[in-house]
């Protein structure tokens, strides 16, 4: 398949919409000379059209505030750019101590001011304040691009069970934050009422290590009176000043979710805490269209935890409603199916304004939705409840077939028709996968299939999936698939492709385009050249059955699951290879081969070529010194 027809496949699979939501956020930290100090989360809620032009918006302004004495804040407000911005509060108490204060502003359609404002925050926020007025003066902070990573917990104990999410929300790079907050929501089941006193997240596993971040639960906190329910606490500050805090937080960002729990404390349960490995999640988004009668379009994040099977194993639902009412109308409601109900709302009192909230889903008819969601989300819809219940589904009905355009080996080369059982490839075309996600929140054992509802057979054997979307989707080919040619179909909720054939051979190399020094594992690369006598790793796909043999979809367990013989060629010079195994603790299907660089190769760019089965893989090339 040429690059030009793959382009010409994922143009066709992803055609405009029409308005779409889309939230970002912002922070900004400010200090005062008066010894006030605070954080505000700045979240831009905004419709677009299908040119990504801003027809209307709404902006949260959420202040945490620390002040050494009681004081009346007067104004919070953005400064800079075309034109200042401000939330047109009344003034508010705030006694010392810390507090929070929350304010949303709207931005219509004929408001061009507000919308130059939007448009200049997302172009450039350096160039934009958040102020806030207080009665011992100002306190200002220049806004930073913010991010936002969902973890999520499965809670158990002997005395009930629960689902916790962790939203850390920063600012700067992951392994460098220049600030961060954490916020806990736990969904929990008791048999009874219980008491809460406390809910951390531990740097250990259970409640063995030191607490890495403390949810800010008031003492006695209770339960809900039938022992079932959903606990919310204000998100906590990263103090940057505390080093071991700020590591814990980018370790989290990082992925180092391993040595990471939730623990939750309860009165009557002191001795059997609700414990949970934290880890990270996939994310999927469906755009809504705007409700008749209720305005703009909206949108429905999902943060989900998945079982080994692929199914979603827990949730966090994000609603992000942009509604578009009659001034003084209220919302009932909000809710996935009558299964998944949002927290209360309270809206603007233009009847013009922005809801969000996340909800956590742990089982029940609830998680039933959420698993029907990522499979097809044009059978569920969001309900926004007023006088009426207005409703509208998740994704606009398609009921075509999966169409599969093209496959190419994972190291995207074009030139390579062979494929090898347990080989990982990519399947181009259209419909097939109506709901975009990767394995973020998968559990790493054996690789899923179906994910999302979608699955794929070659040869009558089952493939396993890493990652799927409307355009592509990744596999590893089933190692029972047979030799020769053999015919390949993806089957979703809409119904089966049309085969499409594939020439299937024992072996067919095809390697990444980089190498590593076995020394130091340092990238090579025309700063970093290889030298005669070096043994160099290089990362290859499509080398067939090992032995002993591998199952489809595990994780290599060690390094002695050997393929069958290979030769390798730098500079069309024979190089030593040491060995050729499957990659551990990699998925089956990525395999490593370590070989010596030959002497007499001139210095600049040579090529390398692995030949196995007969059949010669792609050719990259390396720098060599």
């Amino acid at each position: 398949m040429k690059p030009k027809l793959i382009a010409a496949v994922l143009a066709l699979a992803s055609s405009l919409s029409a308005q779409t939501a889309q939230t970002s956020l912002f922070r900004a930290t400010m200090t005062s000379t008066s010894g006030d100090s605070g954080v505000t989360d700045l979240l831009l809620h905004l419709v677009k059209d299908s040119s990504g032009n801003i027809l209307s918006g709404s902006i949260d302004l959420n202040l945490a505030y620390q002040f050494p004495d009681d004081e009346v804040v007067t104004d919070l407000g953005i400064s800079g750019g075309p034109a200042a911005f401000s939330a047109a509060i009344s003034p508010v108490q705030a006694a010392a101590g810390s507090g929070r204060i929350s304010r949303q502003v709207q931005v219509t359609a004929s408001d061009q001011t507000g919308l130059a404002i939007l448009t200049g925050l997302l172009a450039n926020p350096d160039q934009y304040s958040v102020s806030v007025g207080t009665s011992a003066g100002a306190m200002t902070g220049t806004l930073e691009p913010g991010n936002s990573t969902f973890l999520m917990a499965l809670l158990n104990s002997s005395a009930g069970t629960g689902v916790a999410t962790v939203i850390v929300s920063y600012t700067g790079p992951a392994d460098a934050i220049t600030s961060a907050q954490v916020a806990i929501q736990l969904t929990y089941q008791f048999p009874a009422q219980v008491t809460f006193s406390g809910m951390r997240v531990y740097a250990g596993q259970g409640e063995s290590g030191p607490i890495a971040v403390a949810a800010d639960i008031m003492p006695g906190t209770p339960s809900a009176a039938s022992g079932a329910g959903v606990l919310t606490v204000p998100p906590t500050q990263i103090d940057m000043t505390d080093s071991q805090m700020v590591q814990a937080a980018q370790s989290m960002l990082l992925g180092g979710l391993t040595g990471f729990s939730v623990g939750v404390d309860t009165v009557e349960n002191p001795s059997a805490p609700l414990t949970g490995q934290l880890r990270g999640t996939d994310f999927m988004t469906c755009q809504v269209p705007g409700f008749a009668g209720a305005g703009a379009a909206s949108a429905i994040g999902l943060h989900t935890l998945r079982q080994e099977s692929g199914s979603v194993a827990a949730g966090t639902v994000v609603f992000d409603v942009n509604y578009r009412l009659a001034a003084g109308a209220q919302i009932a409601g909000m809710d996935i199916d009558g299964t998944v109900t949002a927290p209360p709302v309270s809206i603007d009192p233009s009847g013009s304004g922005n809801a969000f909230a996340a909800v956590t889903v742990g089982g029940g008819a609830g998680l039933t939705s959420l698993n029907g969601v990522v499979a097809n989300p044009a059978a569920h819809q969001l309900d926004v409840i007023t006088t009426t219940t207005m409703s509208a589904p998740l994704a606009a009905a398609n009921p075509a077939l999966p169409v599969v355009a093209a496959v190419i080996p994972i190291v995207e080369v074009t030139d390579l028709s062979t494929f090898a059982p347990g080989e990982l490839v990519e399947i181009y075309g259209t419909n097939l996968s109506p709901v975009t996600t990767d394995l973020s929140g998968w559990p790493g054992v054996s690789l899923p299939s179906p994910l999302n509802g979608v699955s794929v057979l070659l040869g009558g054997h089952g493939a396993r999936l890493l990652y799927v979307s409307p355009g592509q989707v990744d596999a590893l080919l089933p190692f029972g698939a047979p030799t020769g040619l053999q015919a390949l179909t993806l089957t979703n909720a809409n119904g089966t492709s049309a085969p499409i054939s594939l020439q299937v051979a024992a072996v067919a190399p095809a390697l990444y385009n980089f190498a590593f020094e076995n020394a130091d594992f340092s990238i090579v690369s025309s700063s970093h050249p290889a030298h005669a006598g070096d043994v160099l790793v290089f990362y290859a796909t499509g080398m067939g059955q090992t032995t002993p043999p591998l199952i489809t979809g595990q994780i290599v367990p060690s390094a002695n699951y050997v393929t069958a013989p290979v030769t390798v060629t730098i500079g069309g010079v024979n190089a030593n290879v040491y060995y050729s195994i499957a990659a551990p603790p990699y998925v089956a299907g990525l395999y490593q081969m370590a070989v010596t660089v030959p002497t007499g190769l001139a210095p600049g760019s040579q090529p390398v070529v692995a030949t196995s089965g007969g059949l010669q893989s792609n050719t990259i090339t390396i720098a060599i010194q």
